[in-house]
């Protein structure tokens, strides 16, 4: 039951739903023949499905979830270090000619 609830609460799985339950009406009236719901539901599967993967292959690509972002942790910093002096050679003298 908890699968048919989480349907019922997409927009795009209500919306499945509803064409499922029209084009049952529709054949039951005698208006659509059996092949033709057959076609029919199975494009609405296929277009349903797609949809769900791109959208779950989307949040996967942009590094996230359909949930909200959590804050960010405070960076690391490292401490700082006393900078770090080097002596320099004196000159040795030019020898005399």
């Amino acid at each position: 039951m908890g699968a048919l609830t989480d349907l019922l609460k997409s927009e795009r799985g209500f919306f499945a739903l509803a064409l499922v339950i029209a084009s049952t009406v529709l054949t039951a009236l005698g208006n659509m023949s059996i092949d033709m719901w057959k076609d029919f539901n199975l494009y609405i599967f296929g277009i349903y499905v797609t949809g769900k993967s791109l959208t779950g292959a989307v949040a996967l690509f942009k590094g996230g979830t359909s949930e909200p972002e959590s804050p960010a942790p405070a960076p690391v910093t490292a401490p700082a270090l006393a900078p770090v002096t080097v002596p320099t050679p004196a000159p040795t003298p030019e020898p005399k000619a």
